[in-house]
């Protein structure tokens, strides 16, 4: 087989496994959205669980922001490379699916947030996601849910393999085509996201009165 037919089939090949990670990444989308407002609802009813999720995530933000209050656009940047490299290599653990709980703990603190604003009744919580999440979100999230998709893609993949179901299915070729994606795809979208949310963010939230 000459090497420009070899060349068509890894196209080819790409193309379906990236078709394949952008239904994941929709399912997933699907799935934060509807959790992070079942979270929501839930944690409105229930104040003091959702002040014991925040107080654990606030050293995390406190970690990304400078000594005047403001958020730190190579902390926030690094901070979100990493939980995104996370997702994906927690998919290296077969059968487990662990990214699932990177899904979970994300919704868990929007929901928290997003619940104790409602109970408080100062702000409405859909100003509040208008004007204080969806401005980086829109970049923010899409590199989430592919990363995350990456990492049930890989644990699907490794868990085949392992039972013997995985067919002609190559490990070292998939590794180096989630990695192609996460570099041209994933890492894009989270500067994008970065940018916006260190700078545009706070001036849209400024405007709305929301700080």
């Amino acid at each position: 087989m000459g090497s420009s037919a070899t060349d068509k089939i890894d196209r080819t090949w790409e193309k379906a496994l990236h078709r394949r990670l952008l239904k994941t990444a929709l399912c997933v989308g699907i799935a934060f959205i509807a959790l992070s407002a079942v979270f929501t609802v839930f944690f409105c009813r229930d104040q003091e669980a959702a002040g014991e999720i925040i107080a654990a995530y606030m050293p995390k933000a406190r970690s990304m922001t400078d000594e005047d209050g403001s958020v730190s656009l190579i902390r926030l940047l690094t901070n979100n490379v990493f939980a995104s490299a996370v997702s994906t290599g927690l998919g290296l653990i077969p059968f487990l699916f662990l990214p699932v709980f990177s899904l979970l703990v994300n919704t868990a603190v929007i929901g928290a947030m997003l619940g104790m604003i409602a109970a408080s009744g100062t702000v409405p919580v859909g100003k509040t996601i208008v004007f204080s999440l969806l401005p980086h979100g829109i970049f923010e999230l899409p590199a989430l849910f592919l990363a995350m998709a990456m990492g049930i893609y890989l644990c699907r993949l490794l868990s085949m393999k392992i039972l013997g179901k995985a067919g002609e299915e190559k490990i070292l070729p998939n590794f180096n085509a989630l990695a192609k994606t996460f570099v041209l795809n994933v890492l894009p979208l989270l500067a994008a996201a970065a940018v916006m949310e260190c700078y545009v963010t706070p001036a849209l939230m400024g405007w709305a009165g929301l700080i």
